[in-house]
């Protein structure tokens, strides 16, 4: 008894030691997630990493950056940094991964943010900054498609459809707003390249499976037929190999997928 009363004591002291370790990281954690919310003045500091994924406060509004060789690039749905998307006039930034998080700052930096942000949740309600930390090109200039066409890419790079724009995206996902016909056409048909490899893939580890089985029934059914008892039953079993061989194989099928409208301008 006395050995296993201090077995006893020895696992509770154990897991108490391991519940104290879990409160420290948890508090590390939500430490760490609370500093990379705070806006830092770029007259202070700038971010100490290069091509640093941060959200940068410009023109009055948030935006999702890349900090690369001392400039700003505004996020514009792909991984080329352009020239075109360098702003200059930035004057806070937080370091924020808006890539793998869907935590984002609820309002600007300053006193005169926080009276705003605080005085719209009185008021009109709390507004999710998440919806507008979109790209320029999604919300400026001439918009073609009156429902925008959403995709969604992970970080393997495969592409799938989205839910609407003013829906956020789930963790570690990458989320492509289309304006125009043109985009949406263009990853509707980088899609259909995707599912074609993913089909050809499917289909070769199918065959490599069901064929040799296939084949072993079919030699077996012949065999049947050569010693069938009376004509009845060669007749069945022929029957069942024409059958057999006129049935499409599973591993030679094809799938082909369209947007609406693309399907309906095909006659599909």
């Amino acid at each position: 008894m006395p050995n296993a009363q201090g077995m006893i004591e020895q696992r509770e002291s154990k897991l108490k030691a391991e519940l104290a370790a879990l409160k420290q990281e948890s508090k590390e954690q939500a430490r760490a997630l609370k500093e990379s919310k705070k806006w830092v003045s770029v007259k202070k500091r700038v971010p100490a990493k290069d091509s640093q994924k941060v959200i940068a406060w410009h023109d009055g509004r948030m935006e999702c950056c890349w900090f690369h060789d001392g400039n700003w690039f505004v996020y514009n749905g792909t991984y080329f940094l352009e020239n075109k998307d360098v702003i200059s006039d930035v004057t806070h930034w937080c370091a924020t991964d808006w890539m793998v998080t869907t935590d984002f700052p609820m309002r600007g930096p300053g006193i005169k943010n926080a009276i705003l942000y605080i005085w719209k949740r009185f008021t009109q309600g709390a507004s999710d900054m998440a919806y507008d930390l979109r790209p320029k090109s999604w919300s400026r200039g001439a918009a073609q498609l009156d429902k925008k066409i959403v995709y969604y890419k992970d970080r393997n790079g495969r592409l799938s459809l989205g839910l609407p724009e003013d829906r956020p995206a789930p963790k570690n996902v990458q989320k492509i707003v289309c304006n125009n016909v043109f985009e949406a056409e263009k990853y509707s048909e980088l899609q259909r390249q995707q599912e074609s490899r993913e089909l050809r893939i499917e289909n070769e580890r199918r065959r490599a499976i069901e064929e040799p089985r296939l084949d072993e029934i079919r030699r077996h059914r012949r065999t049947l037929m050569e010693n069938a008892r009376n004509n009845m039953n060669r007749d069945f079993l022929r029957s069942a190999e024409e059958w057999s061989s006129k049935k499409p194989k599973s591993w030679e099928r094809q799938r082909e997928s369209f947007l609406h409208s693309e399907g309906y301008e095909n006659g599909r």
